[in-house]
């Protein structure tokens, strides 16, 4: 290996996954009766405790609901769960080829991600093949919200990540699509990349980090 980086970390959702799929996200919002202009703030008014695993699926759309009158019950919230993981779980693939590219090239690979119960499942579940590539076979640790009990950019959840990642911090490299997250991991002395859709992540880690 070239690079002095020996571990990078990758989020999961916008970074592995491609942006959410608004057109889900409108039919989620329409099952609700929620209006789609307040949608989105309905949406991540109480997500951080869903990540974290304080909430299942029935609690959290119950009170994404709540304040608009919408009584939600378990066949509901099963139909809601469906459509938010089929929003988010379209596999940015030039991502996975990058991620299988820092495998082979003798990378430690980790996964830090702010995600529920259902995204796990879906995750390992139906998201784990794509296009014929098992994109979680490449990764030496996945460390998710729900598992842990903390989500990003909460100080305690990068110390676990950093012991996960058998390097000092300078040499961690954090990806991650939210510049909290991304200046939470700045805080534990790692170096980053803050993600956008279409950036050239192949071309950037050769170019600036020298990891391939």
């Amino acid at each position: 290996m070239k690079s002095e980086i020996a571990t990078v970390i990758f989020d999961c959702g916008q970074v592995i996954t491609h942006r959410q799929n608004k057109d889900i996200a409108r039919a989620m919002a329409d099952l609700l009766g929620i209006p789609w202009e307040d949608f989105p703030r309905a949406y991540v008014s109480v997500r951080g405790e869903y990540d974290r695993g304080s909430l299942d699926a029935l609690t959290y759309w119950g009170m994404v609901a709540a304040p608009y009158g919408k009584p939600v019950d378990r066949e509901l919230a099963g139909q809601l769960a469906v459509l938010d993981m089929d929003s988010w779980f379209s596999i940015n693939i030039e991502v996975v080829d990058t991620i299988i590219r820092l495998k082979n090239e003798g990378y430690r690979l980790l996964m830090l991600s702010n995600m529920n119960w259902e995204g796990k499942e879906r995750m390992f579940g139906p998201a784990r093949i794509a296009q014929d590539r098992d994109w979680i076979a490449a990764f030496d640790e996945i460390l998710l919200s729900c598992d842990l009990g903390l989500i990003k950019p909460e100080p305690e959840i990068y110390r676990i990540c950093l012991e996960k990642a058998r390097a000092e911090p300078e040499r961690c490299l954090f990806i991650d699509d939210m510049p909290g997250n991304i200046a939470a991991a700045q805080a534990a002395v790692m170096r980053t990349i803050l993600f956008r859709e279409g950036m050239p992540l192949g071309t950037m880690l050769a170019e600036r980090y020298g990891l391939f």
